[in-house]
């Protein structure tokens, strides 16, 4: 028993010795890891790379050649331009050629031309108090030149003043003038009563002989005019006398 007792003391001693050495072990592989533990290192990142895939079973073919072949680098396509022909005499007439002007500036607008003046009217006649009227008859005689005229004012139709202080002016055609009596109160007749050729008259003017032709007639008073122009002409064959009526229009009343 006593050496039962030995034995299991020394067991139990093994034992300690063995979980203590186990323990100081394991305090010092702790002590080691805490003073070993390396410092962090920073991990950089790689940029990612493209991923080729390869071919397995291929066989690169190299033909070797005597000079290597050059890849030709494209170039612009240029637009062709003519060759200039050599003209020394003419060199300054390519230079103003090359150096077009620039356009001239727009044309101003057209004004539009003004209207022509108005040419001045022509003078009027000045007004006479007296209007005309004439007739011209085939009953003429060889021996006179015979013109008849009645001088009036009219009042209405129908009604009307013979006038006298008038006289007939005649400008012959061979440049001689020539007057009538001076107009009376009364009236006559210039031919026949019925003939077609009669008028009523207050004065005459009669001149020899005959003398065809164109005449200016006007008629006077005081010798001033007071009646427009009359252009008349006698004829030849047969030969005419001319009667007129020189009238007044009265106021109205």
């Amino acid at each position: 028993m006593g050496k039962s007792l030995h034995n299991m003391r020394s067991t139990s001693i093994f034992i300690w010795i063995a979980i203590a050495g186990v323990v100081l072990n394991m305090g010092c592989s702790l002590g080691a890891l805490v003073v070993q533990a390396p410092t962090a290192t920073p991990t950089r990142y790689k940029t990612p790379q493209a991923t080729y895939t390869f071919t397995p079973n291929w066989t690169a073919t190299f033909t070797p050649s005597a000079t290597p072949t050059e890849t030709p680098t494209p170039t612009l396509t240029s637009t062709p331009t003519p060759t200039p022909t050599e003209n020394p005499e003419g060199e300054e007439e390519e230079v103003a050629q090359a150096e077009a002007p620039p356009p001239p500036p727009p044309a101003p607008p057209v004004e539009e031309a003004p209207p022509p003046p108005e040419e001045p009217a022509a003078t009027p006649e000045p007004e006479f108090p007296f209007q005309v009227n004439y007739f011209i008859h085939d009953t003429g005689s060889p021996g006179e030149t015979r013109m008849t005229a009645w001088v009036r004012r009219d009042f209405k139709p129908g009604i009307f003043k013979t006038l006298e202080g008038f006289q007939v002016k005649a400008l012959a055609p061979d440049g001689n003038a020539y007057l009538s009596e001076i107009s009376g109160a009364g009236a006559g007749d210039s031919t026949v009563k019925g003939t077609g050729d009669n008028h009523n008259m207050n004065t005459k003017l009669e001149f020899r002989p005959y003398t065809p032709g164109p005449y200016v007639i006007t008629l006077v008073e005081g010798g001033i005019q007071v009646s427009p122009e009359i252009e008349i002409t006698l004829g030849e064959d047969p030969m005419q006398y001319v009667h007129f009526d020189f009238f007044e229009q009265a106021p109205p009343e």
